[in-house]
């Protein structure tokens, strides 16, 4: 899991969401911060795992909010879902990051008819990230925040 994530408080949930991670432009160039290749959830270069969802569990409501604007490269894309790990899209499919502009925001239920993704399975998957056409060298600015919800089978509560 991401070190940046968070349990969001009660107050904070109340308002639909269960989990966080801010992440800026330092983070992306820093060496180690995003996979290299094949990895535990990680099934190539430049993904990172946010969360991990359990089986019962469903992953919904992603939702991305720049908080200052990229510079430098902003052509940069993000991929966010389960769906595999080499190329986890289910939730959000070649959204531009880079170019957002600051207080911008853009969510996997606006118009994604896919907008959420159950663990089925019997055992945990990984709710991952990944950049595409990323040269994080190049960027001097940018800070973003990642907010979803994780919901828990009604069966776990009987």
């Amino acid at each position: 899991m991401a070190t940046g994530t968070t349990n969001l408080t009660v107050n904070e949930a109340a308002y639909g969401r269960t989990a966080y991670y801010k992440f800026d432009y330092l983070d992306l160039q820093t060496s180690g911060f995003l996979s290299s290749g094949a990895s535990g959830f990680m099934g190539a270069a430049n993904q990172l795992v946010l969360d991990v969802i359990k089986p019962g569990e469903i992953v919904s409501n992603i939702t991305i909010q720049a908080i200052t604007a990229a510079v430098g490269d902003t052509d940069f894309k993000i991929d966010v879902g389960t769906l595999a790990t080499d190329d986890p899209d289910n939730l959000l499919d070649q959204s531009v990051l880079g170019g957002r502009n600051a207080k911008q925001s853009f969510s996997s239920t606006a118009g994604d008819t896919a907008n959420a993704t159950a663990n089925t399975g019997n055992v945990d998957i990984g709710l991952l990230m990944e950049f595409t056409d990323l040269t994080a060298s190049s960027l001097t600015a940018g800070e973003w925040v990642m907010a979803w919800n994780v919901s828990t089978a009604p069966i776990d509560y009987v």
